[in-house]
């Protein structure tokens, strides 16, 4: 199925590769991708905050980082962490509950994560695509 649990604690100096493609109200993202990213054949309607932590990113139109840890746990954290480091209010893992918040639809390769048997801790490996969408509020 492509997913792997890792016990415990993430592995010291483990990380992945990732690349992201913004959306207009998601982040797609692809762990190590066997071959190159593009933005070819997608639209170009994105919200223009998605690229705040990587602005030489946005001619691109994708982000290529590195993340420390192997979870879809560990991944969240750091997009939040980064986002937060460039005044942007993102955090799919509410604090107060350790879980993502009502306001974000995570899914690995196309399953919502609490389908998965090791939920946010779960090993994301080579290929694996994560989706994070934004389920605005508008009620402020």
């Amino acid at each position: 199925m492509g997913f792997e649990r890792k016990e415990g604690k993430e592995e010291e100096g483990s990380s992945m590769r990732v690349v992201i493609i913004p959306g207009l109200v998601e982040l797609r993202i692809k762990v190590d991708p066997i071959k190159k990213m593009t933005r070819e054949g997608l639209p170009y309607i994105v919200m223009p905050w998605m690229f705040a932590p990587w602005p030489e990113a946005k001619s691109k139109g994708i982000i290529e980082i590195e993340i420390k840890g192997v979870t879809l746990r560990a991944l969240l954290k750091e997009l939040s962490d980064l986002y937060k480091k460039a005044n942007v209010d993102f955090e799919p893992i509410n604090p107060r509950t350790n879980d993502v918040d009502f306001d974000y639809e995570i899914l690995v390769n196309g399953k919502i994560y609490v389908g998965l048997t090791q939920g946010l801790d779960t090993k994301l490996r080579k290929g694996n695509e994560v989706a994070i969408k934004m389920n605005w509020r508008w009620d402020g």
